[in-house]
């Protein structure tokens, strides 16, 4: 479930609670840094466009589940790039202290490979001057996970959690 967790958010066989930040940010850099509670099973944490935000709260009746979703049988990778170019938005999964890195073309294709230990302390800088989004291990501000997301709107924070799961956002932070 944790490593299929990016077929979650469109899914209609699982619940994820929404909570998207009350500020919105079209320009400039921006960092935020949280921490999860350990007996967190799933969380999602990324920014959404307030053009796709809708998406995050309707569920689609014509997106399979994925526990039936038919593979092709072939390991071109090509099902996890179409599906990816769907989504909403930018997030990656937390859960059972540890951190998913996203399936993407350059990502490893070793399921292993994506999965590192979850610090103590994450955070996420948005630059919406360079439309990237990167995750850092917020104590040694070394990146986890880096990509592309369309700046052309209104970006939003957001943190989806399932069943008892919780963050807890860390003091702002100073610019270094």
């Amino acid at each position: 479930l944790l490593l299929g967790s990016e077929r979650l958010q469109v899914g209609c066989y699982t619940t994820l609670d929404y909570i998207i930040g009350d500020t919105g940010i079209a320009k400039g850099k921006h960092f935020w840094a949280f921490h999860v509670e350990a007996y967190s099973y799933l969380v999602k944490v990324g920014v959404v466009p307030s053009n796709k935000m809708q998406k995050l709260f309707h569920s689609t009746h014509d997106v399979a589940s994925p526990r039936y979703e038919q593979d092709s049988g072939h390991d071109s990778g090509s099902e996890d790039a179409a599906f990816d170019s769907s989504q909403p938005c930018t997030l990656v999964t937390l859960g059972m202290k540890k951190f998913f890195i996203p399936t993407t073309p350059a990502a490893p294709k070793d399921p292993v490979s994506r999965i590192l230990p979850l610090p103590s302390c994450l955070g996420i800088c948005l630059d919406c001057d360079r439309g990237r989004v990167g995750f850092y291990d917020a104590g040694c501000m070394k990146c986890l996970y880096e990509c592309e997301v369309d700046c052309s709107g209104v970006m939003y924070p957001a943190f989806a959690l399932m069943g008892g799961a919780a963050v807890h956002l860390e003091e702002a932070v100073t610019a270094k």
